[in-house]
């Protein structure tokens, strides 16, 4: 199974940059754990683009990582994105028209181009520091490592019950 990690936001824009610095944290924990270095690739990104539907589109399994100003009880959260596809966008039909767009629109681009629907998660973190300096809160980056081995836990458990 072929999982795909993308971590994206603005690492000069406080907790914004949560979503890279858990995808960061995956690729350090890869680094020893070979399960994870065969079966995941890792994407850190400012921002999300059409450019990543090539690497979504050969994914068993896709998971982004984000920090959102519309959460606001500072709890990770799972967001089930394959049970969205074929929804309405919130956005409408001009986020295709811009460099960037969300992850439930790459994954319904990606279903319209590929015919392929692979499950997919958001795990998003509700903050309100989003000021320009380049650190995380210490809140938020308390969390990094918990919701990096979130993350790893499911593609674990996902892969080797597959190879069951």
């Amino acid at each position: 199974m072929h999982w795909l990690v993308i971590g994206f936001g603005n690492d000069l824009a406080g907790d914004d940059g949560f979503g890279i610095a858990v995808a960061e944290q995956i690729k350090k924990r890869a680094a020893s754990d070979l399960a994870i270095q065969i079966t995941t690739e890792v994407i850190s990104t400012r921002i999300l683009a059409p450019e990543l539907l090539e690497s979504i589109s050969i994914a068993d399994a896709v998971i982004f990582i984000d920090a959102s100003a519309a959460l606001n009880d500072g709890r990770p959260q799972e967001i089930d994105l394959q049970s969205l596809i074929g929804s309405e966008l919130e956005y409408g039909s001009s986020i295709f028209l811009s460099h960037h767009c969300n992850p439930l629109a790459l994954m319904q681009l990606n279903h319209t181009l590929y015919n392929r629907n692979p499950p997919a998660w958001l795990y998003a973190l509700g903050s309100c520091h989003f000021g320009l300096f380049e650190n995380l809160s210490d809140t938020v980056a308390a969390l990094v490592p918990e919701v990096a081995a979130q993350i790893i836990d499911k593609i674990n458990k996902h892969t080797f019950c597959e190879q069951a």
